[in-house]
Parts: structure tokens; C-alpha cells; sequence
């Protein structure tokens, strides 16, 4: 992945005094992201597109939307489900704290399912969503210039690993007058650091699988071009280690070549860790956990297993933050292994931390989605009184590794319990606020299969609900998959 100063744009804005607050700087700058977004996404790019209200990541991506040939006249910008629908059949996306439709458009963003999502700055302060380019609307808060550490973090979502994405690329569209005032902020004490040795396993894997590396040689070629290589990773060392690393793993094998010449290859399994985002190092941690568990006896110690496996092995699981009151709540949730319907009879577990191990809230969280998954799909934004939002990072997380396991079922490379429980778990939370019961996760799969994509987060609880109106819930297979090499274990018991 190529590193790349950040850029300032200067759109034809206004230079009237007090031009960055009126309407002609507004839209200059509106079409300069427009202009951006394009460019990017006719390379089959990505793009992060930051403003500084609602208000106007409404407004910008319905002039997306109509730079794309959606009819966008005359909506209003507070319309939201009209908005939202005009939008998303654009491949736009739209993300701030209260847009209900937020984590549809997070999905589908890492989905590419979408290739341009507006946001204010909630997506810079933690939700990792990477792209190709990141286009800075604004440059004021109100009244007030918006923070250099606030465009850093902006700009640090350009060019990320995942999704296909090797290079990045960060616009600032600041008025001519202010432009050299914020090269000189932005350059000030700042040392640029590249970051692709920290995850190199991940960055080669993706190389190979997008067949822009496929031999030892080539992939020596490309780590000696970046810029990690010239910070310090002066040697070809660490890569030969990553690839070692991959192919014990079983994401990438060595296949001989002519006169000694050694190629790359990923498995699928590799090319399928790839595909959804999961850190390599983990995933491999993940199913060595998971080797070593014993068959589980029926579908609710299955459960239990899996989900702590991952909080466990998640570093985003094991170590996630919960307000006082949350973790007195999930405390008692997880003695009641996430059946909330027992919480009323028990009031007497202590609000303490002591003997609470890294991740068991976590876990909490993910047997609550997966035992009573109505409280999900009640309105009013809480679950059990604790913020839905502030459970997010968790189940999101663990949907992307559970979705991952699932997805091998059809390898062979985990046992088939694991793979059934897990595809289940994955749909149930990614739909989670349907409500959806163990054994719906097929049903789930099966609508998203058939929904267009882009339109997905709109047609599947349509048709989710039609169908279970006609007392269709957990629908069997027709056929039986492409391979079978289970194990000669024992299965689950149980309706998975």
C-alpha cells in the first residue's frame, strides 16, 4: 500500500469576506467532493467524504447521488427514508450519530457494496471503515476551525488495508486564503509513519489474492518500494517471515517454479480471510482455539462456546470499555447466560469487578444478541437500559469472524458444528434489530441473496418479514453443499 502526503484541494469558492460560511463557499466546496468522488470511483476507488453537520452530509450526498443520475430534485434534505433509499441505489452512503440507517451503510461501505459514504466526524473517532481517498468538506465546526488531531484522524482513514485498497489519498477543500495556513498546521510536528510492517501478514495476503504479487521475488519488489521499508524495515526479512507466517496458517502455499523461480499462491481459505477483512494473525489464533474445543452437546453450550472463544481471542472483545452501569447490567446477563427474561427474578448479583475475566462482558453482549434477540429489535436506541450504539463495535466485530467461520463450512477447514453455529450467530447479528431467533440465520441468508445489494438493508427485512407472515422460519437446505469433508466427529444435537 502506497503512502501519500495529505493533499489540499482548493475549490472556486467565494473569497468574499466571510465567504466559508455563505452559500456560494458551501456548494463550491460541495461540487470540489463531488468532483473527488468521482475521479476515485471511476478507478473503482473508495471514498470517505467528511463534513461538519448533518445537515451537510445530506446535502452532500444527494449531490452524489445526482452526479450519478438519481433523480434528486426538489427532496427534501429531511426525508430520511426517501433520502436514504435515493441514496444507497446511487452506491452512496450516509453515517452521524443519529442516521438511522448508520450501520446498514457501515456494512455495506466495507462490503463495497457502496462505494462512497458521507459522514460527519463519528466515522474518524473510532469506526474503522478504510478508502481510498478521504475529501474534508469543511474546515470549521460552527464557528470554530476544526482541530488539526481531528483532520489527522480524517486523513488516517485513507489508504487502510482492507477492501483492495493500496493506496491513499487526503483532501482538505480550503479556501486559497487559509490554504497555506493549514499546510503549515498540518506539517508542524507531525512525522509521518507508515504502519504496513505492524500488519504485513495481512498487506502481502492481500497483494497475492488481487494478483498483484505472485512470487517471492515480486513481493520483494514491492515491500522494498514502500515506505516502511525506507522507515526503518530495511531488510527483507520481516516479509519472508510473513509469508512463513501465511503458509503455516494455510492462507498461502510456495509452488516450484522454472530455474528455482518460487511462486505465491493463496488457498481459499487465504483469498476467503481476505475477503472479509479479518486480520490474518487472529483468524489463525481463532481456529487453533477453536481446534482444541470438544464437540459441544447441544446448540446452547455451542453458543456458549463460540462466543467465548471470540471474546477471548478479539482484542477488541477482551478489551472493550462499559460504563459502570452496563457492566452491572451485563454481569448479571452473563449469570443468566443472555437470557434477559430471568433478570427481573434476580437483583442480587454485587455491582463489582472481582472475578470478571477479560472479555466475559463482551461475551455477555453476544449471548444476549443470540438468546433474547427481541430487546434488539425494540425502538427507543437501549438494550437492557445500556446505549444500542455503545454495543456496536462488539457485535459488528464478531459478526465479521463468526461470518468468516461460517463462510468454511463449505472447506472443510473447521468442524461442521462450528461452521453451522457460526453462520447462524453471523446473520442473526448483522440483522439484529428484526429480532431474529436461533435457526434464522438461513432465512436471513437466503434474503440477502436475493436482494440487490445496494438496496439490501431495505429488502431483506421486507422480505424477512413476508416470509415469516407465511410461517416460513428456518427453511432447509434443497441440496446438499458442493463438498462435505467433515470430520468423523459427532455433530451438535439440536435445531443450529
Amino acid at each position: 500500500m502506497a503512502a501519500h502526503p495529505a493533499d489540499l484541494a482548493d475549490p472556486p469558492a467565494s473569497r468574499a469576506r466571510g465567504g466559508e460560511r455563505s452559500t456560494q463557499a458551501v456548494t463550491a466546496r460541495t461540487d470540489a467532493a463531488v468532483r473527488l468522488a468521482r475521479a476515485f470511483t471511476d478507478e473503482d476507488g473508495s471514498v470517505l467524504v467528511f463534513c461538519s453537520s448533518k445537515r451537510g452530509v445530506r446535502a452532500t450526498a444527494l449531490a452524489l447521488a445526482a452526479d450519478r443520475g438519481v433523480p434528486t430534485r426538489g427532496v427534501d434534505a429531511d426525508d430520511t427514508e426517501l433520502e436514504e433509499r435515493l441514496c444507497t441505489s446511487a452506491g452512496v452512503g450516509l453515517h452521524y450519530r443519529d442516521w438511522p440507517f448508520k450501520r446498514e451503510a457501515e456494512r455495506a461501505f466495507r462490503a463495497r457494496e457502496i462505494d462512497v459514504l458521507v459522514a460527519t466526524s463519528t466515522v474518524a473517532a473510532g469506526v474503522n471503515l478504510p478508502a481510498r481517498a478521504v475529501v474534508v468538506r469543511d474546515v470549521r465546526l460552527g464557528r470554530n476551525r476544526i482541530e488539526v488531531s481531528m483532520v489527522q484522524q480524517m486523513f488516517g482513514r485513507a489508504g487502510r488495508v482492507g477492501a483492495g485498497e493500496r493506496e491513499g489519498w487526503a483532501f482538505l477543500l480550503a479556501d486559497a486564503t487559509e490554504r497555506p495556513e493549514w499546510q503549515a498546521r498540518l506539517t508542524a510536528d507531525y512525522t509521518v509513519r507508515s504502519r504496513i510492517g505492524d500488519r504485513l501478514p495481512n498487506h502481502l495476503l492481500a497483494e497475492v489474492v488481487q494478483d498483484r504479487v505472485g512470487s517471492m521475488k515480486e513481493a520483494e519488489d514491492w515491500w522494498t518500494d514502500t515506505f516502511a521499508f525506507h522507515q526503518g524495515h530495511d531488510s527483507v526479512e520481516p516479509l519472508h517471515d510473513a509469508a512463513l507466517q501465511l503458509a503455516e496458517a494455510g492462507f498461502l502455499r510456495n509452488a516450484p517454479g522454472p530455474q528455482g523461480a518460487e511462486f505465491l499462491q493463496a488457498t481459499e481459505l487465504g483469498m476467503l480471510t481476505s475477503r472479509f477483512m479479518v486480520d490474518a494473525e487472529l483468524a489463525h489464533e481463532l481456529a487453533q482455539g477453536l481446534g482444541g474445543l470438544r464437540v459441544p452437546e447441544d446448540p446452547d453450550h455451542a453458543e456458549f462456546l463460540l462466543t467465548e472463544l471470540l471474546s477471548i481471542q478479539l482484542p477488541e472483545l477482551a478489551e472493550a470499555a462499559f460504563s459502570d452501569r452496563a457492566r452491572a447490567t451485563l454481569r448479571r446477563v452473563l449469570h443468566h447466560q443472555g437470557h434477559a427474561n430471568r433478570l427481573e427474578h434476580d437483583q442480587g448479583l454485587p455491582d463489582k469487578n472481582e472475578g470478571l475475566l477479560p472479555g466475559e462482558l463482551a461475551q455477555a453482549v453476544l449471548l444476549l444478541a443470540a438468546r433474547s434477540p427481541r430487546l434488539f429489535a425494540a425502538r427507543g436506541g437501549y438494550v437492557l437500559g445500556i446505549p444500542a450504539d455503545s454495543l456496536t463495535g462488539i457485535l459488528d466485530e464478531a459478526q465479521r469472524y463468526l461470518a468468516w467461520l461460517g463462510a468454511q463450512g463449505e472447506l472443510g477447514t473447521v468442524h461442521p458444528w462450528a461452521a453451522v453455529v457460526a453462520a447462524d450467530l453471523a446473520e442473526r447479528i448483522r440483522w439484529r434489530t428484526l429480532g431474529p431467533g436461533r435457526g434464522a440465520g438461513r432465512l436471513l441468508w437466503m434474503c440477502g441473496r436475493m436482494a440487490t445489494p445496494q438496496l439490501a438493508a431495505r429488502l431483506v427485512p421486507r422480505m424477512w418479514r413476508a416470509a415469516r407472515d407465511r410461517g416460513v422460519g428456518a427453511p432447509d437446505w434443497t441440496a446438499p453443499p458442493r463438498r462435505a469433508t467433515a470430520p468423523s466427529h459427532r455433530s451438535v444435537t439440536g435445531p443450529c
